[in-house]
């Protein structure tokens, strides 16, 4: 398992997939998706001047605006996405390479932890739900996403699987991944995301939705730790 892991987590510190991630070009079928959501994750962050950890934030879609507002460390485990933040790194945006299985921070040490299409990219989003909670501090709140399994929601983008029969098959089998990362992605339903989240001793405050109306693309969950 541990050398299965070491060559997943080798495509982001390769740099390969900050060409595979590209939510704001309008190219992407997810564009106005991935605009909603950023947009509530931003809204949800309430306040100002609190500590705020973004875990694997990759480009700063979510830090570099809340950094008007708030002290942010932006971690990702990709050296080339930080980069990509850097042109904006300041006394209130601060940039760490990190693993979101194991952070290097104290613990208690965050009022807010973003983890943002993030736990559809671990074998176990537990370990990655157990570090954020960690370091929040009593009170604190994380702010969590996954993408759902049930892979009714594809039918709403065509262009994301393509018109090969075979594609669609394959994906809608393992819950709507794509099948050239059907060993490296996995997606989950909201009473899974729900049950890691009690069961890492925090208590949910509220979840949404994004994506198409009859199934959804992602659930969010807001959960603070007692």
């Amino acid at each position: 398992m541990k050398m299965q892991t070491a060559a997943h987590e080798a495509l982001f510190t390769s740099g390969e997939y900050v060409q595979a991630f590209q939510p704001e070009v309008k190219t992407n079928p997810f564009w106005p998706d991935y605009v909603k959501k950023r947009d509530a994750i931003i809204d949800a962050v309430s306040g100002h001047d609190r500590r705020v950890l973004d875990v694997g934030g990759g480009m700063g879609r979510m830090s570099v605006p809340l950094s008007s507002r708030h002290f942010v460390v932006l971690t990702d485990l990709s050296p080339q996405m930080l980069d990509l933040a850097r042109p904006w790194a300041s006394e209130r945006l601060e940039l760490r390479q990190a693993n979101a299985r194991s952070l290097p921070f104290e613990d208690e040490s965050f009022d807010y932890v973003l983890c943002i299409d993030v736990l559809p990219h671990l074998h176990d989003p537990n370990e990655a739900i157990r570090e954020a909670r960690r370091v929040l501090r009593p009170g604190g709140t994380l702010i969590v996403d996954v993408t759902n399994s049930i892979p009714f929601w594809t039918l709403a983008y065509p262009r994301y699987i393509g018109r090969r029969p075979w594609r669609w098959v394959q994906s809608w089998m393992v819950g709507g991944v794509l099948p050239e990362w059907s060993d490296r992605v996995w997606h989950h339903r909201r009473s899974e995301l729900k049950a890691m989240l009690v069961a890492n001793g925090l208590r949910i405050e509220s979840m949404r939705r994004f994506g198409p109306g009859f199934c959804a693309k992602w659930h969010l969950a807001t959960a603070v730790k007692p």
